[in-house]
């Protein structure tokens, strides 16, 4: 049969190490977790962390350069298209001058 004060003493006990662990939570600095487990340092966590960071930003720079590639290619695009239609109008223009400088020098050949 066991000791009715051992009842108490367990929970005396579980309330002392939770006093411990308030205690240790106000210095920020934990050395015991309140369920009463081991507390890691998180080192290693921070590591694996901080270098998965890095990989997505790499990643993520290699996409925004590869987008301004893009853009800077299709304004340099969009530059030339707009150079050849100009072109286009002034070839125009100067079709139809030469059609009616023709007309008018050889009015029966047809044009």
């Amino acid at each position: 049969m066991t000791d009715p004060s051992y009842s108490g003493d367990k929970r005396a006990k579980w309330y002392i190490d939770m006093l411990y662990t308030v205690a240790d939570s106000d210095y920020r600095i934990p050395r015991r977790c309140p369920c009463g487990g081991q507390i890691d340092d998180g080192l290693h966590i921070k590591k694996e962390w901080d270098e998965a960071i890095a990989e997505e930003t790499g990643m993520l720079k290699k996409k925004v350069d590869g987008h301004e590639c893009r853009i800077r290619s299709l304004n340099s695009m969009e530059n030339r298209i707009k150079i050849i239609e100009e072109d286009e109008k002034n070839n125009a223009a100067e079709i139809d001058e030469i059609k009616y400088f023709l007309k008018n020098r050889y009015p029966n050949d047809f044009y």
